[in-house]
């Protein structure tokens, strides 16, 4: 028997208990111990059922992610599930906490299941480029129908168990003692009828194929270029053909095929990177982290509201400052018409609306946030304004209150110049919009208190950001790389190629967007202004000519029905000749020679760009490692997943290619800014 996995004999029930804190992880100790007991429990005549259980605040929440990348040791967890699917003593899954993963199959396995109310389900392997590997895919649509598991399976994502007993998913419901419940359900239920046999048939099912389909024009819009949802779909269509047995030895094929795969090998990278993104090498502290429960947002624009919306979510009381009651009562109806919007659409209860607003104090002066413990500013993009603001907080708020910019490029050491305790700043760069974007890009000055940064992390998963710790440099790391992404789809505007080609190439790449249409939504005239302010803007006649020739012209995307693209009343975007005529005009007087590119020379020259910046920021420390870097592209500007992230995507490709690859583009154009990173020659 394991040290970690015990069973005793309670009223002629085995109880099978895993304690592997903290969050009963399944390891090959797990995994055997599991078997051990189980073999104990069927050899005891007395025992009529087993129940398997688990200590601390979780069920299995799936696999011991320290066992990731090696090679699996025995024994393996779908044999672990095939002995609890066959058992002959009936087995009662006792769940409470996050049942994911392995954890779910080992559940899904048992005879029974009881639960505490609240419990997470799921399968959340595509997630990591993977399909449920130890009978998910044969299981789950056996106990949920193909419909059901199908959108569980597909999506990754979890649900919570129902309230009340289904007699499919659970078959008991407890609101206090999960074990107790389990027991109770044993000798009620169990002891009388027996054992029932799981269902091992095949899955009759007519519409078995336009579930299918409907299931496959769904990946296409939202899985898009990913393979692990569709082998999982393949793997779920083995139970309308074949037994449970010899359907989990079919989909184990498609398992291994995606472990194997470059896609499972970035996205299980992107889960580690965003962990390690999470615990930056910072001195260590002895005064405790700050207490952030109040929390005022200066500016109730569209990125102020959203930050407050963010912050209500998670709890916290805000105050929303404005310099004038107009343009407060703007950004207070901004906030009530989003959340009576998230009402109709069931993301939230109008309970949950009332408790959020009550929460949140809308003021005009400055004396009202006095006790406040963070101020977030999001105010106009301008040193001038930052620093008037800034100047106000000192005296208004405490010392202890941190002082926090929502900047997304300007040095916040110089606004932080018009503060006496310059170490409680700190860069808050949040991504519109605040409240669905997950990304915080934390930006540490030169100044900025060890405390200060550690308090911010931890606030960030208060509110439910994946945070990312960079330093200060013109854009940081998130900004700073997509202006060289933008740069380079400008530069390509004047070798001849369309908007339409430039954003179908990368949209074919992964990104949700071209990087031209998303000009167009959010305005060309913000970047154009952004780049006024930096200090080291570049003097290269041809750096974002097109996008400040169309500024100059008053085409400022969406908002004036014209940008890279035209747009009727309804924002819908079609091409333009005009600015194609503008782009060749301009090309021509710099003796810009028209190229032809394939598509994917255009996503292979924007991503190189990218890296490129990346490697930069590296050789500056503006960012720890790639994993900041990769984490920040992920969860802010939508780079593919399956990708990994621009850095990591570049080792993939191999150093040495994309060094050649700069060096032939640096000679192709004649600019400097093609130079390989220095940083690149100590990875070759």
């Amino acid at each position: 028997m394991s040290n970690i996995v015990s069973v005793v004999s309670q009223n002629e029930v085995a109880v099978i208990t895993i304690n592997n804190p903290p969050v009963n992880a399944l390891s090959a100790e797990v995994r055997s111990g599991l078997l051990d007991a189980l073999t104990q429990a069927q050899a005891d005549k007395s025992i009529f059922a087993i129940v398997i259980q688990c200590e601390g605040r979780t069920f299995i929440a799936g696999a011991d992610i320290k066992e990731f990348g090696q090679t699996p040791k025995l024994p393996h967890l779908p044999d672990v599930v095939l002995a609890i699917a066959n058992s002959s003593v009936p087995i009662i899954a006792a769940l409470h906490g996050s049942v994911l993963g392995g954890g779910f199959e080992i559940a899904l396995a048992c005879q029974y299941r009881v639960g505490l109310k609240g419990t997470t389900l799921g399968l959340p392997e595509v997630n990591l480029g993977l399909i449920p590997g130890a009978g998910g895919t044969q299981l789950l649509p056996r106990v949920l129908g193909l419909s059901k598991a199908m959108n569980m399976i597909i999506t990754g994502k979890s649900i919570k168990l129902p309230d009340t007993a289904d007699n499919a998913l659970v078959h008991a419901v407890t609101d206090s003692d999960v074990l107790a419940c389990a027991l109770e359900f044993s000798h009620t239920f169990v002891k009388s009828i027996g054992g029932q046999k799981l269902n091992n048939k095949i899955v009759e099912q007519d519409d078995a194929e336009d579930i299918k389909q409907h299931a496959l024009k769904n990946l296409v819009s939202k899985r898009k270029g990913q393979t692990a949802p569709l082998k999982a779909l393949e793997a779920i269509m083995y139970t309308t053909q074949y037994s449970l047995e010899e359907g989990m030895k079919k989909s184990r094929k498609l398992f291994l095929e995606c472990r194997d795969s470059p896609q499972s090998a970035a996205m299980r990278y992107a889960f580690f990177a965003e962990k390690k993104a999470q615990k930056p090498k910072l001195p260590s502290i002895s005064a405790p982290l700050k207490n952030i429960e109040k929390v005022t947002v200066i500016g109730a624009g569209t990125m102020g509201a959203g930050i407050a919306m963010c912050l209500l979510a998670s709890g916290i009381s805000v105050y929303l400052l404005e310099i004038n009651a107009e343009n407060l009562e703007r950004g207070m109806s901004y906030i009530k018409k989003t959340l009576a919007s998230s009402v109709r659409k069931g993301r939230i209860s109008e309970q949950q609306v009332a408790d959020q607003l009550a929460h949140l104090t809308a003021t005009t002066e400055y004396s009202t946030i006095a006790d406040s413990h963070l101020v977030i500013e999001a105010a106009f993009e301008s040193m001038v304004v930052k620093q008037d603001i800034f100047a106000k907080l000192e005296a208004t708020v405490s010392t202890e209150c941190i002082l926090a910019s929502n900047t997304s490029y300007l040095d916040i050491d110089e606004i932080a110049s018009v503060v006496t305790h310059k170490s409680r700043v700190i860069g808050l760069h949040f991504f519109s919009p605040a409240h669905i974007m997950k990304l915080l890009e934390i930006v540490k000055t030169k100044h900025t208190d060890t405390n200060v940064i550690s308090s911010c992390m931890a606030f960030a998963k208060t509110i439910k950001k994946q945070a990312a710790l960079v330093g200060m440099c013109y854009g940081f790391v998130g900004n700073r790389m997509y202006a060289s992404y933008g740069r380079e789809a400008n530069f390509l505007l004047l070798e001849g190629c369309s908007p339409e080609q430039i954003d179908k190439a990368l949209v074919d790449f992964g990104m949700a967007m071209g990087p031209l249409a998303v000009n167009d939504m959010s305005g060309i005239d913000i970047g154009y202004k952004a780049r006024k302010e930096n200090p080291n803007l570049s003097v290269d006649p041809a750096y974002f000519l097109a996008a400040n020739l169309l500024v100059d012209s008053g085409r400022l995307g969406q908002k004036t029905g014209s940008g890279f693209y035209a747009y009727d009343e309804k924002l819908n975007r079609t091409s333009d000749p005009i600015v194609m005529d503008i782009f060749k005009n301009a090309a021509q007087k710099l003796n810009i020679v028209p190229q032809s590119y394939t598509s994917e020379e255009i996503s292979e020259r924007l991503v190189l760009a990218l890296i490129n910046e990346g490697a930069n920021i590296l050789q500056e420390s503006i960012a720890e490692n790639a994993e900041v870097i990769d984490t920040i592209w992920l969860n802010g500007y939508g780079f593919p997943r399956y990708y990994g992230g621009p850095m990591f995507y570049a080792q993939q490709l191999g150093w040495k290619y994309v060094k050649e690859k700069l060096l032939a583009l640096h000679q192709q154009t004649g600019k400097d800014w093609w130079k390989p990173s220095t940083y690149i020659d100590s990875l070759l």
